[in-house]
């Protein structure tokens, strides 16, 4: 036989993916990634965002949106992982006789190039997405600076306490007035810990002798929980405090009563 005709003989890419494509296990696996990436879709965009703590911030709601849009990007290749596993557990080999080698998928150059491009180009989406947001969420910190209350925040072993140089007060309660940005100042006087206002969406660590900065808007009324999300030592678990996102008049309230208090001391 000729080189010519070897050469007619070798099937062109469009051909060996159709090929492939038509293959029972390709055709079962596909089903079901469909299937499962359909699933991921649906939780992703109904039902994961209830799953999540409640949204008491413009940095939560960021971040609600951001895992939506990550789980529905992710999606498609979890889909294809997992329809591969399931089709190869569902038609598992059985017996003592090992099954013969399938053809190898990695020797497939147009297979192979579609992976590569499809995941590439969903990476790329998730990489574009992540810093519009990023930025975005620089940008609105720039803009509510001077406007922001600030809080020092202290950590120590293990307890939280909340400063407000504004008013000259203290807590180990954290309240916050609804739509004004706040400005925390974290620190620690012993070893680290890390400052989680979790319905905040706010989560950075206290350090000793360092100062770490976060910032948010509350945007909506109700209780939130403060923990530390950084093992500090024997009573780490019981390092928490509740907060509260308040009315303005509530929240004026609030500082006359603890400056009262501070008085009568």
């Amino acid at each position: 036989m000729s080189q010519n005709d070897n050469l007619d003989l070798k099937p062109v890419p469009g051909e060996r993916l159709k090929k492939f494509l038509r293959r029972s296990d390709v055709l079962q696996s596909t089903l079901f990634g469909l299937i499962i990436t359909g699933v991921f879709i649906i939780l992703g965009g109904k039902y994961y965002p209830e799953w999540m703590p409640a949204a008491m911030s413009t940095d939560m709601k960021a971040i609600v949106k951001l895992m939506t849009v990550f789980t529905w990007i992710s999606a498609p290749v979890c889909g294809v992982v997992l329809g591969i596993a399931l089709y190869s557990f569902l038609n598992r080999h059985k017996g003592d006789t090992p099954p013969p080698d399938g053809p190898a998928t990695r020797t497939n150059g147009p297979v192979v190039l579609l992976w590569s491009v499809v995941t590439s180009a969903l990476a790329l989406v998730a990489v574009l997405y992540g810093l519009t947001e990023q930025n975005s969420t620089s940008l609105a910190s720039a803009r509510n600076a001077e406007d922001a209350m600030v809080v020092n925040v202290i950590g120590s072993q293990w307890a939280w306490s909340f400063d407000y140089p504004e008013y000259g007060i203290s807590s180990h309660e954290l309240m916050l007035p609804i739509d004004r940005p706040v400005s925390f100042k974290v620190v620690s006087v012993d070893v680290n810990h890390s400052f989680w206002p979790v319905q905040l969406g706010v989560k950075v660590d206290a350090n000793k002798l360092a100062e770490t900065l976060a910032d948010t808007t509350p945007t909506k009324l109700g209780e939130f929980d403060v923990k530390c999300a950084e093992l500090c030592g024997l009573y780490h678990a019981y390092m928490e405090t509740t907060g509260e996102v308040m009315t303005e008049e509530d929240f004026n309230s609030w500082v006359s009563t603890q400056d009262g208090d501070r008085n009568t001391k």
